[in-house]
């Protein structure tokens, strides 16, 4: 989730059933409509762009390279544009990385979602600003 959080939904606990059951249309604000494989194509993110508007998902998240495509065909539909940086393994410097991210803002991103180094996190190097993407 991406801090759009679920309100108004509970789960009974004996029998399962949820309090209140979304609607596919309240389900669809929650949701990024995504498109990251690298063979992505144009016609690929105005088909992805035309789903969002028509289900009213929350955003599309695409690939840097796509994102001023997305912020054109997405203008004034009130659907976000998210897109990942240092995808997808999180290894690149942090100095590239919040280069990717003021590009990507400069270009109509609404939404950021950036790859933690989990090498370096794994490695014990928490407090390395590239273990923690805290560009």
């Amino acid at each position: 989730m991406n801090g759009r959080g679920w309100t108004n939904m509970t789960t009974n606990a004996t029998n399962g059933t949820s309090g209140t059951n979304p609607s596919s249309e309240s389900l669809a604000a929650y949701i990024d409509h995504t498109a990251l494989k690298p063979e992505t194509s144009r016609d690929d993110i105005v088909r992805l762009c035309e789903e969002a508007k028509q289900y009213r998902f929350a955003t599309v998240c695409v690939n840097p390279y796509w994102v001023s495509s997305a912020a054109s065909l997405l203008a004034g539909s009130g659907v976000g544009i998210t897109t990942v940086i240092g995808f997808p393994l999180g290894a690149t410097s942090t100095f590239a990385k919040a280069a990717e991210a003021r590009d990507a803002i400069a270009a109509g991103a609404t939404e950021i979602d950036m790859v933690l180094n989990v090498g370096a996190l794994k490695s014990g190097l928490t407090r390395t600003p590239n273990a923690t993407s805290r560009a």
